[in-house]
């Protein structure tokens, strides 16, 4: 194998059902270390669970009425399964995403609006939170990993008229 430093970069994307099961995750598994033996420098880039982006839209909403918390422990329920059936301990991190949602939808109760800044906040926590177990998952699988966030990755840029 080449040295890893001289490696081409590959982008793999993974779609919400893609990384919503064990049985898929061992496929991802196995596309990075394909990836690996070829020489390939793997960017893993995943969505949030499959369903997960549906129920923070909801949690939105329910959390106008103060009804958020059945809603936020389906999303909480969901990737705590996950993490379990991946044998993978769910981390400090994904314990403070799950808190800042509860925060975010009890502060939406109580000023009774939804900023465009919030709702952002809130959807992109769907693919923090997957994104946490399944490097979480693929280093328990012998794959060398590093977490990135991508909010300090990417810049985006305003363009006028866009």
């Amino acid at each position: 194998m080449t040295n890893p430093s001289d490696s081409l970069w590959v982008v793999l994307k993974f779609g919400g059902t893609s990384v919503s099961s064990v049985s898929n995750w061992k496929n991802v598994a196995h596309v990075v270390r394909a990836r690996l033996d070829e020489g390939l420098r793997p960017v893993v880039v995943h969505s949030a669970l499959s369903g997960i982006t549906d129920r923070l839209e909801q949690l939105l909403s329910k959390a106008l009425t103060g009804e958020w918390e059945p809603v936020m422990e389906q999303i909480e329920r969901r990737h705590v399964d996950l993490a379990r059936d991946l044998g993978v301990a769910v981390c400090a991190d994904l314990e403070r995403h799950f808190t800042e949602l509860r925060k975010s939808a009890a502060g939406i109760h109580l000023i009774g609006e939804v900023s465009d800044r919030l709702r952002a906040r809130v959807m992109a926590t769907g693919e923090l939170m997957a994104t946490r177990i399944g490097a979480a998952y693929l280093a328990s699988d012998s794959i060398d990993v590093q977490w990135l966030d991508a909010r300090t990755l990417l810049h985006a840029e305003e363009r006028p008229g866009a």
